[in-house]
């Protein structure tokens, strides 16, 4: 079968492992399109993918907070929806898929692959400081617009791979943040005591 998807750092690793029999080409020669996640271009994908009529297997569908409170939230389940295939990380993950399907009368196609946010990751340490630091990553929660009042950062990115992010967080004194990260990868890296949720975006999300 012929596939394509939106290459990244995190999914290329897990994916190598449940496309054996599959080649990846160009979108337009496509009949699968693999969606991984929840951003706003994942969800462009999909709804194109939908609409040409291709076959649609979305990664990490059922992840679930307590709130529903990002963009992320919202345009999940929308890519489930629109899927004919979900891949989920847990049985909790495949849980909330059948009840979401459940709920529009749409019959689910689960399949349980795993998480792979650690998997086969070298940690980058080129963006690491001499000097103790805090971390801080955050993610913008709702259409409402947030204004930051403070000193300015010593060091801002506006995006890393996720090597050199890791790396940050692997060394910094205290990880401030609201991403997903603080509940996957930084507990395997750091003590959980050095990590500081802000806001609710996290509340009821677990591994």
């Amino acid at each position: 079968m012929k596939a394509y998807y939106e290459h990244s750092s995190r999914s290329d690793k897990v994916l190598c492992d449940h496309l054996e029999d599959i080649k990846l080409v160009p979108y337009e020669e496509a009949e699968i399109v693999l969606c991984i996640g929840d951003r706003k271009e994942i969800f462009e994908l999909a709804y194109k993918a939908f609409l040409d009529n291709k076959y649609i297997i979305h990664y990490y569908a059922g992840v679930k907070q307590k709130y529903l409170t990002t963009y992320d939230d919202y345009l999940r389940h929308c890519i489930t929806l629109l899927s004919n295939e979900q891949w989920v990380e847990s049985k909790r993950a495949k849980k909330v898929v059948r009840k979401l399907c459940k709920a529009v009368n749409k019959t689910p196609n689960i399949k349980i692959v795993g998480s792979n946010h650690l998997k086969g990751v070298t940690l980058d340490y080129s963006k690491v400081p001499e000097e103790p630091y805090n971390l801080v990553l955050y993610n913008p929660c709702t259409k409402i617009k947030e204004i930051f009042i403070g000193p300015n950062p010593d060091k801002q990115y506006a995006s890393l791979p996720q090597e050199q992010l890791l790396g940050l967080v692997k060394k910094c004194e205290r990880f401030y943040t609201n991403s997903s990260c603080g509940v996957y990868e930084a507990p395997f890296l750091i003590d959980k005591k050095k990590i500081i949720q802000l806001g609710k975006r996290n509340d009821g999300r677990k591994i």
